[in-house]
């Protein structure tokens, strides 16, 4: 009897168990002209009623040619559909930068349970698996299933070799699974050089071995050699389909090269399939950690190598990096003193330095240590330029006091810290994913960088060592920060050092490592302290403003660190304030510092509006009448809602009512309301000499 690998029997003939099948699989269709062999064969694994297979189409840009191989694989995917297993099937197009990326996202969106890949028939004595194969397979998220074909696509036989490893478990279910389908033998050969026996793994396989029929044999080959891979061969036919498990956690073709995967792969006169299936806990667990399978989005071998040539690349200083932190730093500069928001955005857009932070960042991840080495260099040659920029502008364009823009950068908190963190991830994840613009990542980092490093500076110029020291210690804290985000983000996407790259070391890159620890740790206990004190603060304004300055605001809280520490309140009131006052908030800080404390309070008195308009309108009528006495001029509230001005002129001549009229306009454009004026004359009599 022999059985084409696509033939398939009524699910009512043998009761398949659900455990067998995959819900989701995912084929690659590279050639159209296997595309028809590639999608039986995942029909052979997918759920005969609640399966769904997704023909994939990658698509590197060019429309024209996806377009073509959508179309040439379209009639093929049909066919499929209209066969007696009536299979769900789905042709999707993914636009990528890569193929393997396109098929790795592709499995990770649709929670494929497997990927089928197909490998052309050895070609000199070896098979080819290329570098899409490799890559997919070291990043899969999901199961991976790689198809061999042979002359003959037809078998009569599964066989399946047997180490104790999970390994061979998966690859004992799929063999069960093809077995039960076609209504054909299942035959072990147990491999004993090197066995690994797991009581778990050997009550699998008893557990699958139980749904097949007991007339068949089940009778497992021994087969003990240091070599086992001849002795298979010879055991096989062209009929026969070899089933074998592989782990994919590995480097691939590492891991096959002269081994009995590898022999087998090349020498099985059949076809041959080698599976990996990752396999997830039940419940709750296994929901979790499927669910965080899919959120990681693990990086291939070439793109982890495309990230570190880019590095290698970013880390060294040139012509256009050295232009672009000129342009930058000035327009920050220029910001910072203008106090214009948007002049410092247009600076972030232009901003280089997450050049050398994410180089810095990838020489870590992947202990490359001179690339780290190359990349410090850069960022402190870009920082210490930026830096002399900002401090010769602020000389240059001198200005009385700190804008509003640069007291935010002199004063950090843990906000700033937080921002700094999310900078971090956002550079790193746009940085390995190519798909997303890297401007994303510059802006990110030019936020948390560019502003506070010219705010040094400026503070340097205006001689104002807090704000040089707040922006500092900004600086600085975002510089960890943005490291260790990036850090944990490249060791989250799957780089990690390997002896194998050159120049990495592992040992080395462990110094680093517990720097950027410790710095990261120093850094938060500060930003935390800052916290703490921003809390303190925001509680002694509020007692000062209900119990001390009543009726007052405390508009501005400046601490200076100095011995004894130094404390400015501003205070805007309508009255003036008490010495008792001013003894009682020196006693309230004093408290809560617990330290020697010398507190300076400055006023700012506001004057009531009907106050203003009293003494603004003084001058218009005196402007009006000259050569009246203009007196007892008083601005009240009236109960209509309106102003009502009373004053009192003193003159020979009583006033005209065109004057008047004319004074009243003048007050009431002074107002912007309607003014009531009432005007007390005062006639003068002089007596003939």
């Amino acid at each position: 009897m022999k059985l084409n690998i696509s033939q398939t029997v009524e699910p009512e003939a043998f009761s398949p168990h659900d455990e067998y099948y995959a819900r989701t699989v995912v084929v690659p269709m590279g050639r159209p002209d296997t595309a028809a062999e590639m999608l039986r064969i995942a029909g052979e694994m997918v759920h005969p009623a609640h399966g769904l297979v997704i023909a994939l189409v990658i698509s590197l840009g060019d429309a024209e040619q996806a377009n073509r191989v959508s179309d040439q694989v379209e009639q093929v995917v049909e066919d499929f559909r209209n066969t007696d297993a009536g299979h769900r099937v789905e042709l999707l197009t993914e636009i990528s930068v890569s193929i393997s990326r396109g098929i790795l996202d592709v499995a990770r969106e649709r929670n494929a349970d497997v990927i089928l890949l197909g490998v052309q028939r050895p070609t000199q004595g070896s098979v080819k698996l290329g570098t899409v194969v490799e890559n997919v397979i070291a990043a899969a998220p999901c199961g991976v299933l790689i198809y061999r074909s042979s002359v003959s696509p037809y078998f009569d036989r599964v066989v399946v070799p047997i180490d104790g490893g999970l390994p061979s478990v998966i690859a004992m279910k799929l063999g069960v699974s093809f077995a039960l389908q076609h209504s054909i033998p299942l035959r072990q050969m147990s491999v004993q050089f090197d066995y690994h026996y797991d009581p778990e793994h050997e009550a699998a396989i008893k557990r699958y071995e139980g749904h097949l029929p007991r007339n068949k044999d089940l009778k497992p080959k021994a087969i003990i050699g240091r070599n086992p891979a001849p002795e298979i061969v010879r055991g096989l036919t062209s009929d026969d389909l070899l089933v074998m498990g592989f782990s994919q956690q590995t480097d691939f073709e590492r891991h096959i090269i002269n081994d009995l995967s590898n022999q087998l792969l090349n020498t099985a006169p059949g076809p041959v399939i080698m599976i990996s299936q990752i396999e997830w806990h039940r419940g709750i667990r296994g929901a979790f950690e499927h669910g965080i399978a899919r959120l990681n989005p693990q990086l291939t071998l070439v793109e982890q190598n495309e990230l570190i040539w880019s590095a290698q690349k970013n880390a060294s200083s040139n012509l256009d990096y050295i232009v672009m932190i000129v342009l930058s730093a000035a327009l920050a500069t220029l910001g910072l003193l203008t106090n214009s928001a948007a002049v410092i955005i247009g600076a972030m857009l232009v901003a280089p330095l997450m050049s050398p932070l994410s180089s810095f960042s990838t020489g870590m991840a992947t202990g490359i240590l001179h690339l780290t080495r190359r990349a410090s260099v850069t960022l402190f040659a870009g920082v210490t330029l930026a830096l002399l920029i900002s401090i010769v502008m602020g000389v240059v364009l001198p200005i009385d006091t700190p804008t509003d823009e640069m007291l935010a950068r002199g004063s950090p908190n843990l906000l700033d810290a937080a921002i700094a963190l999310v900078s971090g991830w956002v550079a790193a994840y746009a940085t390995a994913r190519k798909g997303i613009p890297a401007a994303l990542a510059g802006v990110a980092i030019a936020a948390a960088l560019m502003p506070p490093l010219c705010t040094i500076g400026l503070g340097i110029a205006l001689r104002d060592i807090n704000l040089a020291f707040g922006a500092n210690l900004l600086f600085l804290a975002n510089i960890a920060f943005i490291i260790a985000a990036q850090y944990i983000t490249f060791l989250w996407m799957g780089m990690r050092p390997s002896e194998d790259r050159e120049g990495a070391s592992l040992n080395q890159s462990r110094a680093w490592w517990f720097v950027l620890f410790s710095i990261t740790v120093i850094m938060l206990l500060v930003f935390a302290r800052l916290g703490s004190r921003a809390v303190d603060e925001a509680h002694i304004r509020e007692v000062l403003e209900l119990e001390i300055f009543d009726g007052a605001m405390v508009s501005e809280y400046h601490v200076i660190a100095s011995v004894p520490l130094a404390v400015t309140l501003v205070v805007q009131s309508d009255h003036d304030l008490t010495p008792e006052q001013i003894e009682a908030a020196h006693a309230l800080i004093h408290e809560t510092y617990q330290r020697e404390v010398e507190v300076t309070v400055v006023l700012h008195q506001i004057v009531p509006h009907s106050e203003e308009l009293g003494i603004e309108a003084s001058s218009i009528l005196r402007g009006v009448f000259p050569a009246a006495a203009v007196s007892n001029v008083i601005a009240d509230d009236g109960s209509d809602g309106k102003i009502l001005l009373r004053a009192t002129l003193t003159d020979s001549h009583p006033p005209s009512q065109l004057a008047l009229n004319r004074a009243r306009r003048r007050i009431n454009a002074l107002s912007e309301s309607d003014v009531r004026l009432q005007i007390l004359f005062q006639q003068i009599f002089e007596a003939g000499g």
